[in-house]
């Protein structure tokens, strides 16, 4: 399939030229006091793996696959209500992309922002598609991704959920931390900030090769 005769991602998809965002790249903090560290490796579900989040304890856990990162995302906004979430995952794909786009519907999820990789809207142009009619065109960025991290944001809550997850169920062994950290939390939207004011070009002027030499330029 030709890329640039592809309607979905002509429109106006966002692209994030990396040579141009210059950002300090690390967050240094003491290490929490109250840190549950948690082996989830029997059938604890998504929900028990929240058990006890607070704003003073930071939990860390290993999982067996058996939960996906969607199912610890609404465990999460279970305990915080309505929150604005940013969200970076190398791949997702059409299940989650429609469960969530439902809960933006019904009022859990306020707004989204998706930094993803550009394998993920090639792969999947009606899952971005469905994204954006969802959340807005100006919901997406796609560059060289393969962080992962989301964060949930309202009035009482600035909650940083980083992790191995990628938005699609594996069932592998993956590890997360989750932890109320403003400090943390405004780190990485600073990151963000960056990345949504940066001027957009046409996903279709692109290809993979471009990506990677922006990629490389970046310092």
């Amino acid at each position: 399939m030709n890329i640039t005769s592809n309607p979905i991602l002509a429109e106006r998809q966002q692209f994030l030229d990396l040579a141009e965002v210059e950002f300090d790249a690390r967050h240094r903090k003491p290490i929490s006091e109250k840190r549950r560290l948690m082996l989830l490796w029997r059938k604890q579900n998504a929900v028990e793996a929240v058990e006890g989040l607070d704003h003073e304890t930071e939990i860390f856990g290993f999982t067996k696959g058996q939960f996906s990162l969607l199912d610890l995302i609404k465990a999460i906004l279970e305990k915080t209500g309505p929150a604005d979430i940013s969200l970076s995952t190398w791949t997702a794909n059409r299940q989650e992309a429609v469960e969530l786009t439902a809960m933006k519907a019904a009022g859990t999820i306020r707004t989204m922002r998706w930094l993803v990789d550009l394998t993920f809207v090639r792969r999947d142009p009606e899952a971005a598609h469905s994204i954006r009619q969802a959340f807005g065109v100006e919901a997406i960025r796609v560059a060289n991704v393969h962080s992962k991290f989301c964060l949930f944001k309202n009035d009482a809550w600035r909650l940083v959920l980083r992790g191995s997850f990628n938005l699609n169920m594996n069932p592998r062994t993956e590890d997360f931390t989750l932890a109320h950290d403003p400090e943390l939390f405004d780190f990485i939207e600073t990151m963000l900030a960056k990345v949504w004011k940066h001027q957009p070009r046409g996903m279709d002027k692109h290809r993979p090769y471009e990506v990677h030499k922006i990629f490389e330029a970046l310092k």
